[in-house]
């Protein structure tokens, strides 16, 4: 009996020793984890059913956060479904840990509920669309970095011009990586789980100062 002990305590100091830390993982091939985790301005959003949204509502779990607009030619669609293909591939292997993904409209003349309700169903179901109006908007898009540039073309079109960056939101709501387009199905999906790894290994930025 002792040595049936001895023998279960080697092997399981073995696999503490030998278990991969987030030290030991290889960096993601395409994404860029950020040196800390960076909280994000609170945005009063509606979502696709008209109901109200928020960044914190996507707490325990993991989060694609992408921004465009549905009138968008040609990066948002090939985007949105690089991302439906990589979210499948993820839930085939592992449903339970399938990252959320929230499509961020930056036309909020055009892009109602219901348009981006009907949109996103292109794609994939589970895919959530939000909308705000340009000041609530902005601070989140000066947090990350978002440029978005409006170009009318008189007569009342105009497009809309933005990055193809896909942010990474960790499970307490907070941006943890970012990944630059064009975007990749394969890479996407061989990155995420690398990030999940590393996230404990990502410090937590220091709260604000409060004024005064």
């Amino acid at each position: 009996m002792l040595r049936v002990l001895v023998v279960a305590l080697v092997v399981l100091v073995a696999a503490i020793v030998w278990r991969p830390s987030a030290d030991r993982v290889r960096p993601p091939s395409v994404a860029t984890i950020l040196p800390e985790r960076v909280q994000l301005p609170d945005v009063p959003f509606v979502d696709q059913k008209g109901a109200p949204f928020h960044l914190a509502s996507l707490r325990g779990n993991y989060t694609w956060l992408f921004f465009g607009f549905t009138n968008c030619p040609d990066i948002c669609p090939l985007t949105l479904k690089t991302l439906a293909d990589a979210r499948a591939a993820l839930a085939a292997r592992a449903p339970l840990t399938t990252p959320k993904v929230v499509f961020v409209s930056v036309d909020q003349a055009r892009d109602t509920p219901e348009r981006i309700a009907e949109y996103l169903s292109h794609f994939d179901p589970e895919f959530v669309g939000v909308t705000a109006t340009e000041a609530d908007l902005a601070p989140l898009l000066k947090k990350l970095g978002v440029t978005v540039e409006k170009h009318d073309h008189g007569g009342g079109a105009y497009t809309v011009v933005h990055n193809s960056t896909l942010y990474v939101l960790g499970p307490a709501g907070e941006w943890i990586a970012l990944s630059r387009g064009p975007q990749d199905a394969a890479a996407l999906e061989a990155d995420y789980p690398l990030i999940r790894l590393r996230y404990r290994s990502i410090p937590a930025s220091a709260p604000p100062t409060p004024p005064g």
